[in-house]
């Protein structure tokens, strides 16, 4: 999947499910969410969920920093590629230079406890140069995204407490391209209006 594909794929549907447990894996493949967010599990569920998540017309993100039983090196990025994962999500840049290496999308994760973690966190996200920033508590990104815009190129993913259909209005009309959540309503259209 090139960034402009992905790109395209967050403007379908503007919350992708984010996957924390086995059973998440099935109600996922079954959601309107085209983009699934792997946050939790093991190398052993990814190469079935992505087979099946592909037949879909879905395309699949690994939390690499949180999948058990894959390297946190160039080897499991590797081992990603070849089991057709669409992107990696990390914080950490040396895995952002490893999955452009590999032609993977990379969303590197910005996590703002405080200021001094805008300022620090802007300046590691700016020298690794990500595809996608992910910025979590997804929540404050309307309070952030004017500064966040001025320090960071984008785009932008909001993930974490995005719990309702008005918070995600709210994420979107501060420009992220796209929520994460874990609140499985979200991930159907028939759960709430855009």
């Amino acid at each position: 999947m090139i960034k402009q594909e992905f790109l395209r794929m967050a403007r379908l549907y503007p919350v992708a499910a984010a996957i924390k447990t086995a059973e998440d894996l099935d109600v996922a493949l079954s959601s309107d969410a085209s983009l699934l967010f792997v946050l939790k599990g093991d190398a052993f569920q990814l190469s079935p969920f992505v087979v099946q998540a592909h037949k879909r017309g879905k395309g699949v993100v690994v939390h690499i920093d949180l999948v058990s039983g894959i390297g946190k090196d160039r080897a499991g990025i590797q081992f990603l590629r070849q089991h057709n994962v669409d992107a990696i999500i990390t914080s950490r840049t040396h895995l952002i230079a490893a999955g452009k290496a590999e032609g993977l999308i990379t969303i590197q994760r910005l996590l703002l406890i405080d200021d001094s973690a805008l300022e620090a966190g802007t300046r590691t996200v700016a020298r690794a140069q990500p595809d996608i920033v992910e910025v979590l508590p997804g929540i404050i990104f309307p309070e952030v995204a004017q500064q966040l815009r001025q320090l960071l190129p984008g785009p932008f993913i909001a993930g974490g407490f995005i719990r309702s259909a008005a918070e995600v209005a709210r994420v979107k009309a501060a420009g992220a391209i796209l929520c994460s959540s874990s609140t499985q309503d979200l991930w159907r259209r028939s759960s709430w209006a855009f």
